[in-house]
C-alpha cells in the first residue's frame, strides 16, 4: 500500500521527463528535446526517485542507463502516455472539431519536400498544431515504436511492427559526383568501378546507407567508406568539393542537379527504385487529425514530388 501511495505524488511532468530521459539515455538530451536545463531534468528525476524509494537510472560516465526497475518503471510509464493520448484523440472527437496536436515523424531525406505538403495541408486545417520529429530511420521506427509519434514518412519500413504501411510515391536513388568528376560524363559505368572509388556515406542506422549496403553486398563490392556524415547537406557539399562520390536519394539533390552543382553517375542497374511511405502503428483510435493527413498524403504526395522534380520522371 505504501508503494501506491507513493504514485500518487506522481505528476505528468515528472512522466514527461522520465520517457525523454529513458528515450535519450541522457539527461541532456531529454532537457534538450523539452526546452529545460540538464540540472532541472535531473532535479524532476530524483525526486520521482525519492517519491518511489528506488532508483530508475544508473549514472555511467556522462550517459544513463535504465535500472531494472526503471526498465519496469518504463512498460508502465508508455502505457500511462498512451492511455493519456487515446484520452486525447476521443476528447477531440467529441469536441468535433479540427485542432489538436499532430505528431509527424520523417526521415532528413524528407524534408527536402514535406514542408511543402505540410502548407498545403494547413490550408485546410488551419487550428491544427504540427510537430515535426526529424531523424535517421532508426531512431524513427524507436519514436513510432514507443507511440511518440502519430505517423511517420520514411523509405525502408519496419518490418517486426504492427504497423499499416501504405506506399505513396517512387524514391529513386543514385550516386552522385562533383560534375568534374571523370567518370560524370561517362555512360553505362560498370558497378565494379565502385571498388576503385572513395565513398562519402550517411552514418549508420540511416535508411539511405541501408540501401547503398544492399547494393554492394549483392554485387560482391567493398568500395573505401572515407567519410561518414550525419546529414544530406554536409554530403552534398563534400562532393560539390570533390571530395568523393556518395549514394543518395535523388529527392535530396534536385536544386543542385538543376543548376549543374552535382551530377548523376550513370552506373549500370541505377538508380534504384525505392517508394516513398507512410506509416503507423495499427491501433483502433487514431487520431482525425492523422487520418486527415495519411489521407492528404496518400492523395497529393505523388503529384507533389512529381512537380518538384520534373528532371526524374524519366527516372
Amino acid at each position: 500500500m505504501k508503494n501506491l501511495k507513493l504514485l500518487r505524488n506522481l505528476s505528468m511532468r515528472q512522466l514527461r521527463v522520465f520517457l525523454s530521459a529513458a528515450r535519450h539515455a541522457s539527461f541532456s538530451k531529454a532537457a534538450a528535446e523539452l526546452s529545460l536545463t540538464a540540472p532541472a531534468v535531473s532535479m524532476q528525476i530524483k525526486e520521482l526517485e525519492s517519491d518511489l524509494d528506488i532508483e530508475l537510472f544508473a549514472r555511467v560516465g556522462r550517459r544513463v542507463e535504465l535500472t531494472t526497475a526503471g526498465e519496469y518503471f518504463l512498460v508502465y510509464a508508455k502505457r500511462v502516455a498512451a492511455n493519456l493520448r487515446d484520452a486525447e484523440v476521443m476528447l477531440s472527437k467529441l469536441r468535433g472539431n479540427d485542432g489538436g496536436l499532430l505528431k509527424i515523424g520523417l526521415v532528413s531525406t524528407a524534408k527536402y519536400f514535406l514542408p511543402q505538403l505540410l502548407a498545403r495541408f494547413k490550408q485546410e486545417h488551419f487550428g491544427l498544431q504540427i510537430k515535426l520529429e526529424v531523424r535517421n530511420r532508426d531512431q524513427m521506427v524507436a519514436l513510432l515504436r514507443d507511440g511518440d509519434i502519430d505517423l511517420a514518412v520514411m523509405g525502408r519500413t519496419p518490418a517486426d511492427m504492427d504497423t499499416r504501411i501504405e506506399a505513396f510515391a517512387a524514391h529513386p536513388h543514385a550516386f552522385i559526383a562533383c560534375p568534374d568528376h571523370p567518370l560524370a560524363r561517362e555512360q553505362g559505368i560498370a558497378p565494379a568501378v565502385l571498388n576503385q572509388l572513395e565513398l562519402i556515406s550517411r552514418e549508420p542506422g540511416s535508411g539511405t546507407r541501408a540501401i547503398m549496403e544492399r547494393f554492394l553486398k549483392d554485387r560482391g563490392l567493398a568500395p573505401r567508406v572515407s567519410m561518414e556524415m550525419p546529414s544530406n547537406e554536409s554530403i552534398k557539399q563534400a562532393v560539390m568539393a570533390n571530395l568523393g562520390i556518395s549514394f543518395v536519394s535523388l529527392h535530396t539533390v534536385g536544386l543542385e542537379l538543376t543548376h549543374g552543382k552535382l551530377a548523376v553517375l550513370d552506373i549500370d542497374e541505377t538508380p534504384i527504385a525505392r517508394a516513398w511511405h507512410v506509416v503507423a502503428l495499427n491501433r483502433g483510435n487514431p487520431s482525425p487529425a492523422a487520418e486527415a493527413f495519411r489521407y492528404f498524403v496518400l492523395e497529393h504526395g505523388a503529384k507533389m514530388l512529381d512537380d518538384m522534380h520534373p528532371n526524374l520522371r524519366a527516372n
